[in-house]
């Protein structure tokens, strides 16, 4: 159980960086071709939706780990996932996309599984 809810802040943390990431006109014109821009109620829509997976990410680790740790815990998923996006993001963008579409799903088989635990 503890390894689900640990897999379930990092793959919140790199699910919700990534769509942030996506919601930059650098970041999306890399998937798109030069010059593409996300259109603005896209650019929202990410943006949301990454302030609120990672916003979840928080409030789990603090619900697993106490307030104090649970800080710190999501701080070094936050690094970690941060670290994998700046090595992936240059050279391999379609697959650091692809990698969050599927820790995304992961991540709610995961909330699901630990709801279900």
């Amino acid at each position: 159980m503890e390894l689900l809810s640990n897999f379930l802040v990092f793959a919140l943390c790199y699910a919700g960086l990534s769509s942030l990431c996506l919601a930059m006109d650098r970041h999306y014109a890399d998937l798109h071709g030069r010059g593409a821009e996300p259109p603005a109620p896209l650019r929202r829509r990410l943006q949301w939706a990454g302030w609120l997976a990672l916003a979840a990410a928080l409030a789990w680790a603090m619900h697993v780990a106490g307030g104090g740790y649970g800080l710190v815990y999501w701080v070094g998923s936050l690094t970690g996932c941060g670290l994998l996006l700046i090595w992936l993001l240059p050279y391999a963008p379609h697959q650091a996309m692809r990698l969050a579409r599927i820790i995304g799903v992961a991540a709610l088989l995961a909330a699901v599984a630990l709801a279900v635990l």
